[in-house]
């Protein structure tokens, strides 16, 4: 078998976990071959794993399975890289349980890379997407990678906006690399493969189980110089990763938000335990001594009376009533400036009649 092949197979092995497989693989002198042709008893008298683990250990060892798998894996584009690959990510070994192997689809993180975790809310607000989306552009802009999970709103947003000003994004999921999920988001999955990664420590073909994903979000916090939440209900997955960011020694950033929204609550509560406050880019890439760059914007004209709506919207969605107060204008003459806005892409409508920056 390759050297790889043995590797798929240490990986996969049910009921042996990555403390595990270390202890076995450090146990036979960190030679996997050697590993993998150890008899029972050999294997026993280390005594690393149960009688139960013995046995999974042994009816792992089918040549024709693990050829077989691997040669699947290959066929869809997958790699995987061991612990002890030179290109194996070094931020991820600060964890105690850092993954055996791990799979991936384009690229990994180069050593120079600096990433930042851009987080939040699945079902989030237009606000939390749009403020995501403008974070992940300046990040992007000013030469840093966004690692995100993918999943649907905020993380969403993240990458998309990395993409959009030509950055790099990662994306850490919580089944295997050639599963996407959610399944909507095929486009972007297949962006980020182009344009960074798809990572996952899970073997190709796992599914997104719910336990998949407090795991996912170690990987997420290990390989963030710091990690930034956008919108977070006081108990929410998001926060598991800011947990993990805390043990890991990481920068926590978050985003304020009103204080009667539930979205804003894991925000507001960060803030007051020590985060430091985001508005903008560049309070994220000061802490790291990095010159914040502005991202591109649209170069569009706009008449007076569309200047005066556009100053009055921002990214917390506004009615034509409610511009008319802040502006004095009529209501008439407003609506036919947000028609005009709209169709040249500098706002968008969300929910009824109500309007947000597309930034």
């Amino acid at each position: 078998m390759e050297k790889d092949e043995y590797w798929l197979w240490l990986g996969t092995i049910p009921g042996i976990g990555n403390v595990t497989a270390l202890k076995l693989l450090n146990a036979f002198g960190g030679d996997i071959r050697v590993l993998y042709e150890a008899d029972k008893k050999t294997i026993a008298g280390r005594h690393i794993v149960s009688e139960k683990q013995l046995q999974s250990i042994i009816y792992s060892r089918n040549r024709d399975r693990i050829c077989r798998a691997y040669a699947q894996m290959k066929e869809k584009g997958i790699q995987c890289l061991s612990i002890v690959d030179t290109h194996y990510p070094d931020m991820l070994k600060s964890l105690h349980d850092p993954p055996i192997v791990l799979y991936f689809l384009g690229s990994i993180p180069a050593p120079e890379e600096w990433m930042i975790a851009l987080i939040g809310a699945r079902q989030c607000s237009s606000y939390g997407r749009q403020v995501s989306r403008m974070l992940a552009r300046g990040i992007a802009a000013s030469g840093l990678t966004v690692v995100s999970g993918m999943a649907r709103g905020s993380d969403s947003a993240a990458h998309w906006g990395a993409l959009e000003e030509g950055g790099r994004t990662f994306a850490v999921l919580g089944c295997g690399v050639d599963v996407c999920y959610p399944r909507e988001n095929i486009d972007l999955y297949t962006e980020i493969s182009r344009n960074g990664g798809i990572l996952s420590e899970f073997p190709p073909g796992t599914k997104p189980e719910g336990y998949h994903f407090p795991r996912r979000n170690r990987l997420i916090a290990a390989l963030a110089k710091g990690i930034v939440v956008t919108e977070a209900k006081q108990k929410s997955g998001t926060l598991t990763t800011v947990e993990h960011g805390l043990d890991l020694g990481k920068d926590i950033f978050a985003v304020p938000g009103r204080i009667d929204d539930a979205l804003s609550e894991g925000c507001n509560q960060l803030i007051r335990a020590g985060a430091k406050l985001v508005m903008q880019p560049s309070d994220i890439l000061e802490e790291f001594g990095i010159l914040a760059r502005e991202y591109k914007k649209n170069n569009i004209t706009l008449d007076n009376s569309e200047k005066v709506v556009y100053a009055s919207i921002c990214l917390v969605p506004r009615s034509a009533d409610e511009i008319a107060a802040l502006t004095g204008m009529d209501v008439q003459c407003i609506i036919h400036c947000l028609v005009r806005m709209e169709l040249k892409g500098i706002i968008h409508r969300v929910g009824k009649n109500q309007y947000v920056l597309s930034i």
